[in-house]
């Protein structure tokens, strides 16, 4: 049998578990059709969605992924409450706007495909998560590796109280916020302000062949938002009952002599949640691949229920957050090398004689930059 080397996006979403919108590339040895089912519930008040897609093998390895529409989707809780969710696009499924998990019950997932295929998930306990009782800013000037080298970052360290019961393992991410003053980059073009309101780059020949690029400064405030791109979890094994002191959990370069927000989430995650987030973490993050792992290592807790040797990727997960917000000034940083937030220095667009030219760039809501004044911003 020929095999294909394909590279499979786990769709854990960075809504998923860390908001984070980054999916994580992993090189799978298969010819198998894959459903990927995966999703995330918490009592947060953001949407909340379930992802319901096929990874479709190719000979020539390209990826190729199919929504699935038309799904019936479902969450139900303590064995007797369903909740429906509503499709809307690109295969997600969302639940009803305001839904929240609650501390203590449980919760499956269930879906029945066009085709009248079912899957179900195993029941997910929503546990209570402790929080997070203290931190530690520290900035190190080598404290990112980037390659052979290394750039200035802020670590934060929290301290934690591990709950008696076994069981209730971890999982940290974070976002932080960066006042963004950029808000368009032209290559070999010029911004233009109409059609409004996005404006557009038209390109200029004599730019395009001399390589240039033009930054545009945001009209108004405007944040950039990054996210926590390592998963972090740790076992209880140790721990039960003690003081976690000191854990790692935030590594932000150092981009500006402005201050940034961090928002950290804190989340307990059960026994096999943690062993599946473990052995993707271990893919990922030693080169990203699975080529010493078997195609196995895919199944999460989503099943055929009239197959169970059908291999379904994904994971549901419930977890209760904890989120602590801080604000870091970086005056402890002033006079240090800076990482730009566009990874080069910025080159704006020479004004025009008469004053019309450059003009400002609107700062459009997307997932990773925002007009809003971030929640925990000081000034």
């Amino acid at each position: 049998m020929k095999y294909i080397k394909s590279k499979i996006v786990f769709l854990i979403s960075l809504a998923v578990f860390i908001a984070c919108v980054e999916p994580y590339n992993l090189e799978v040895v298969t010819t198998e059709t894959i459903l990927i089912i995966d999703g995330s519930i918490d009592d947060a008040t953001n949407d909340q969605f379930i992802t319901v897609k096929k990874f479709i093998p190719s000979s020539t390895g390209n990826i190729r992924y199919a929504n699935e529409t038309g799904a019936k989707v479902s969450i139900i809780k303590d064995g007797k409450d369903q909740i429906d969710c509503t499709y809307r696009e690109n295969g997600y499924y969302y639940l009803p706007l305001g839904f929240k998990a609650l501390v203590g019950s449980k919760y499956k997932l269930k879906i029945v495909l066009k085709d009248g295929k079912v899957y179900e998930s195993s029941e997910e306990l929503m546990r209570a998560t402790p929080e997070i009782t203290g931190f530690t800013v520290k900035y190190d000037p080598k404290g990112i590796k980037l390659g052979e080298n290394s750039i200035g970052a802020h670590l934060i360290y929290i301290d934690t109280k591990d709950p008696v019961e076994p069981g209730d393992n971890f999982m940290w991410s974070w976002k932080s916020y960066e006042k963004q003053t950029i808000c368009k980059t032209c290559s070999g073009g010029i911004f233009l302000s109409s059609p409004a309101p996005l404006g557009k780059c038209s390109p200029v020949t004599a730019l395009a062949e001399a390589g240039v690029e033009y930054d545009y400064l945001c009209q108004g405030n405007c944040w950039e938002i990054y996210y926590s791109q390592d998963l972090n979890v740790m076992s209880d094994a140790f721990s039960q009952g003690k003081e976690i002191k000191n854990r790692l959990v935030v590594s932000v370069p150092f981009y500006q002599e402005n201050g940034f927000l961090i928002e950290i989430k804190q989340q307990t995650v059960s026994p096999s949640a943690f062993q599946y987030l473990k052995i993707l973490a271990n893919q990922s993050q030693n080169n990203g691949t699975l080529v010493d792992a078997p195609p196995a290592a895919l199944i999460g807790n989503v099943k055929n229920i009239n197959d169970n040797k059908e291999t379904v990727g994904g994971y549901f997960m419930v977890g209760n957050s904890k989120i602590k917000r801080i604000w870091v000034d970086r005056l402890d940083a002033k006079g240090s090398q800076q990482y730009y937030m566009l990874g080069r220095k910025e080159n704006y667009e020479p004004a025009s004689a008469d004053g019309s030219r450059p003009p400002f760039a609107p700062c459009v809501i997307t997932n990773t930059r925002t007009p809003l004044k971030p929640v925990g911003w000081p000034l």
